[in-house]
């Protein structure tokens, strides 16, 4: 049965005015993308970016969101609330950089911040996944309809709920004639496979392992830095074969997509775990650390181009399309261009997406497919059962009794 659109969200035959705010799995702030979208989500699409805004956490906020398995109940709640604000204010920044006033967006698509994902209910044998960032609070403080909580849908429907992004990489890379990868480099890797003229029911993707969760939580550690800055200390370092052999020992490395992961696995006990000890070391040990924590990400990557998780095997002539704070590790690029050559390797920045904001982009276009009566989840790359209406709706107050964002 056809998914009804809701019309009355958007502006007719007008390009609608959409925001995109996401908070990643780095849980370093919040990014805000201020889209113009016109036509029908079909390959082909090309969102006209307008303005983009990033909000950082405080550094104890950010330090809380990085433990949630730590956070009480109380807590959880408190921050769905204050997280709330901070999507609220990212996405007015967006919009005042745009030079739009919040009253002309038809939607917000929020993804929020996830704090819990156990699609398999490993934890507690029920399929769960959990994201944070009210977005009522979104609606109120804006003035704009907020579609948001887009997983749990696709988890009820058997799926991993997760990931999203590859409806909108389709939409965005997908060639007539060639393979793309759309590999993005967050807190989480995870890699999008489009063969040539592939249709929803051909696209591939799940989460390769981690990215930037580990590299920055050893340069915290470490370097007392939020990051390795280009990959400084990764690219001086050598990595231990031995580390790198243990780490990929992992299980979920080697199960088969559909699959997604996040912070409850790979977060600090398991980089302790790998990693420690991580105190007293001198210069060449941390050198060390850092270049096996690229490695890792590496080679966990170059498995799901062998086909090691069960998909079709990338061919060597494919396009290599890289988004996500990774790809500013200088290191990192340099050992994926030589582990997955002769594939090209370049940023998505090449095509004119700023690839900080790639995410944000992605859940303005999903909120908007999403209000078009589209269903955004990809049974093929999530393993639902079937198509779902994915995320609910938050309305803000009468015009009369908006904020003024």
């Amino acid at each position: 049965m056809p998914i009804p659109p809701d019309l009355a969200l958007l502006p007719g035959d007008r390009p609608a005015l959409v925001i995109g705010v996401i908070s990643g799995t780095s849980a370093d702030g919040v990014d805000a993308a201020a889209c113009r979208l016109e036509g029908v989500p079909e390959p082909g699409l090309r969102p006209e970016v307008l303005g983009t805004a990033f909000l950082p956490y405080p550094g104890a906020l950010a330090e809380r969101l990085r433990r949630p398995e730590r956070l009480t109940l109380a807590e959880i709640a408190g921050l769905d609330f204050e997280l709330g604000e901070r999507f609220a204010d990212a996405a007015a920044e967006a919009g005042r950089a745009a030079g739009i006033p919040l009253a002309e967006f038809c939607l917000i698509g929020s993804h929020g911040q996830t704090v819990w994902h156990d699609p398999a209910g490993e934890a507690t044998g029920v399929p769960a996944t959990l994201q944070i960032g009210q977005p009522a609070v979104i609606a109120e403080r804006t003035g704009v309809p907020v579609w948001s909580d887009f997983r749990p849908a696709d988890l009820a429907a058997g799926g991993e709920g997760a990931p999203f992004v590859p409806y909108v990489d389709r939409l965005l890379f997908g060639q007539a004639d060639r393979w793309t990868v759309c590999l993005n480099l967050g807190g989480i890797a995870n890699v999008t496979l489009l063969p040539p003229g592939a249709g929803p029911e051909a696209v591939s993707a799940f989460d390769t392992g981690p990215a930037n969760m580990v590299l920055d939580a050893l340069a915290e550690r470490l370097l007392g830095e939020p990051h390795d800055r280009e990959g400084e200390w990764s690219g001086a370092g050598r990595p231990s074969p031995a580390r790198v052999k243990a780490a990929l020992d992992d299980p979920y490395f080697a199960r088969p997509a559909p699959k997604s992961t996040g912070r409850e696995r790979f977060g600090t006990a398991w980089t302790e775990r790998h990693f420690g000890p991580l105190e007293g070391l001198g210069r060449d040990e941390i050198g060390e650390r850092m270049a096996t924590a690229v490695q890792v990400t590496v080679e966990s990557v170059a498995q799901a181009f062998e086909g090691a998780c069960g998909t079709e095997p990338v061919p060597p002539e494919a396009d290599v399309v890289v988004a996500g704070g990774g790809r500013k590790n200088r290191a990192l690029m340099k050992e994926l261009a030589r582990r997955l050559a002769p594939r090209t390797v370049v940023p998505v920045d090449a095509f004119g997406l700023d690839g900080d904001f790639k995410e944000a982009v992605a859940f303005a276009v999903l909120a908007w497919a999403s209000a078009l009566g589209r269903p955004v989840n990809l049974p093929s790359v999530t393993g639902a059962r079937h198509p779902a209406r994915c995320g609910r709706l938050s309305f803000p107050a009468p015009a009369a009794g908006r904020g003024s964002g």
